[in-house]
């Protein structure tokens, strides 16, 4: 991702006025939209009760990655209410391609430009949250506009090197799914984000690459409300406290009926740690020794220590041995990936046994990523190893049009012509049907004009150039 489109976004220069041409209703979501010379872009936009349009508002962008705007500002605005944040979400779907991460987040931008110009916004308490590739968006947007810095980013997170000192204002919370194939890459970004303060956390839920329910959300955006305001030494008038404490325990005993047993024992420490000195705790400490006595909480935790060192000692067999491989372009070792991908995907697909298939989802996750970041980090040289991590990248994910070509590209320049055809013919076998791309790939000039090349493509599209 480039993110070119802009360096530093000042909420100053925007909030100099306040366009507002449409009615938006209070207590409900409204669909709008914004347009320029090339785009249209609408998205819902709900206003709190209480919202009052001389006072400047908490404001909470949510990005959706099918789009759909309103079921997303109802969730949100269910999680906030009776706080008076105003829940913005997109009704255009978000593109999942790293590459189209530009054009969601220069999307993302017009929108909130547009909301800005419209009502009138507290600077210090503009939220962005995402799911999947919305999350990639939340996280893009908040490395470039200024006051963008409280992140709730779920089951997906953008960082790249370059943004690390960004990255280190951020206030960030996070949730993953446990059996999220982003697992490992979230928490390596946490890992990262916790250096920077402690504030910053992630968090497992079940149900993996959907939005949470209204109860979570709401303790996890209480969470960041309140570590912002610790960070602007903010005061929070005790019955403000108050609401949100009681708001926030009868979230946490909805998540514990509905067997988030883990992730709502961790919250409840958390959120009596949140609250400490402000309201009386009995409360949350009644739950929390209920939750602790509890036989299903004793064996989910059980469960997870056991499961973890076993999940912990396979992870570090995989990252040596994969780190090996693609430094020494093995590629003798393939049909040995090939077998541990094909078991993984077995178990991944195999319902009877929950355990077996969150990890196998997760490690799958992890060797995508791994390969990813390679090819991200090292596109330059190393031909052999670039070219064995792209055979690798097709055994993952089959349907990878980029690495293919990516392969006949390489063997091109290593001049290596008997894998280039392979591979285009293993490209064409998969229904590949661009024909003029197959002559524009880069580095086959001398590839393209011989005849087996056009032989290939002529027997699977019909013609050939040359």
């Amino acid at each position: 991702m480039r993110l070119y489109f802009i360096l530093i976004l000042s909420f100053l220069s925007i909030l100099a006025g306040h366009a507002q041409n449409q009615t938006l209703l209070k207590g409900a979501v409204t669909e709008t939209r914004v347009s320029n010379d090339t785009l249209d872009l609408p998205y819902s936009i709900y206003l709190p009760s209480g919202y009052n349009s001389e006072k400047p508002s908490k404001v909470i962008f949510v990005f959706d990655p099918e789009g759909e705007g309103v079921r997303a500002a109802r969730l949100f605005s269910a999680a906030t209410e009776p706080d008076d944040f105003v829940v913005v979400s997109n009704n255009f779907p978000l593109h999942e391609s790293i590459d189209s991460l530009d054009a969601n987040a220069n999307r993302a931008i017009l929108v909130m430009r547009d909301v800005l110009l419209k009502i009138p916004i507290e600077q210090t308490e503009v939220y962005l949250s995402g799911l999947r590739s919305g999350a990639r968006v939340a996280s893009a947007v908040s490395y470039v506009v200024t006051q963008a810095t409280r992140l709730l980013v779920v089951d997906d997170v953008y960082f790249a090197n370059r943004f690390a000192r960004r990255a280190g204002r951020n206030l960030v919370m996070g949730l993953v799914g446990r059996s999220s194939p982003n697992y490992y890459q979230m928490s390596d970004y946490f890992y990262l984000v916790g250096s920077f303060s402690r504030d910053n956390e992630l968090y497992a839920y079940e149900h993996t690459g959907e939005w949470p329910g209204a109860a979570l959300l709401r303790v996890m955006i209480n969470r960041l409300k309140h570590l912002n305001a610790e960070r602007l030494d903010k005061n929070i008038a005790d019955s403000i406290y108050a609401g949100d404490y009681q708001r926030d325990l009868d979230a946490l005993k909805i998540l514990i009926s509905e067997k988030e047993y883990l992730t709502g024992y961790d919250l409840i420490k958390d959120v009596k740690s949140d609250y400490r000195g402000y309201v009386d705790l009995d409360g949350v400490r009644d739950l929390q020794r209920s939750v602790r006595r509890s036989e299903a909480y004793k064996e989910a935790r059980r469960a997870e220590r056991n499961g973890s060192i076993e999940e912990q000692l396979l992870l570090e067999d995989l990252d040596y041995f994969l780190e090996e491989d693609f430094v020494m372009a093995n590629f003798e070792n393939l049909g040995y990936w090939d077998e541990r991908i094909r078991r993984f995907e077995a178990a991944a697909a195999n319902d009877a046994k929950p355990r077996e298939q969150q990890v196998a989802r997760r490690i799958l996750g992890f060797i995508d990523y791994q390969i990813q970041d390679f090819l991200f980090l090292n596109t330059t040289n190393l031909i052999p190893q670039r070219i064995f991590v792209n055979v690798l990248n097709t055994i993952l994910h089959p349907d990878a049009t980029e690495s293919y070509l990516n392969i006949i590209s390489l063997s091109a320049k290593d001049q290596d012509y008997n894998t280039a055809y392979f591979y285009l013919e293993e490209l064409l076998k998969r229904g590949y049907a661009d024909y003029e791309s197959l002559y524009s790939i880069p580095e086959t000039e001398l590839l393209k004009i011989k005849p087996t090349y056009n032989e290939l493509i002529k027997s699977y599209l019909g013609r050939a150039k040359y």
